[in-house]
């Protein structure tokens, strides 16, 4: 029983320890390009230690749905997904692009969310929508 609780609490560990290890990397990797007059280009990248490319696009597929995106194109054996948003009070789309990659060191996930020029879409806010999906496919 003893070492059953302490198999548990490790994994439950290492699992915190990853990802705090993704979201860290997320901010790390998160770049924009562009302004509000142009348009604009917010991408992150992270590496996730432990989690297959397949599970890491089925729970990237489920959280991209359960943030209100909708899924336009998928390829699980490519690793793309194509989704979007719809703009309130516009009818202009805001589209996040996902990208799972499997490399010798494990997955890496990519994001990339383009603004239409005109679109506002503050660098905090978008960090902290891309990092908070990177942390729940590893954690979900």
């Amino acid at each position: 029983m003893i070492h059953q609780f302490a198999l548990i609490a490790s994994v439950a560990l290492l699992s915190g320890c990853a990802a705090l290890h993704s979201s860290s990397e997320c901010e790390a990797n998160f770049n924009t390009e562009g302004s509000i007059v142009t348009g604009k280009k917010l991408t992150t990248s992270s590496m996730l230690p432990g989690v297959t490319p397949g599970l890491a696009f089925q729970r990237l597929s489920a959280i991209m749905l359960e943030e209100g995106f909708h899924i336009e194109f998928s390829d699980s054996r490519r690793g793309l997904i194509s989704a979007y948003q719809d703009v309130n009070y516009s009818n202009k789309r805001a589209p996040l692009n996902a990208i799972v990659e499997a490399l010798p060191s494990g997955t890496k996930v990519t994001l990339v969310f383009v603004a239409a020029a005109g679109i506002y879409a503050p660098d905090s806010g978008a960090q902290g929508e891309f990092c908070k999906i990177i942390n729940g496919v590893v954690t979900k």
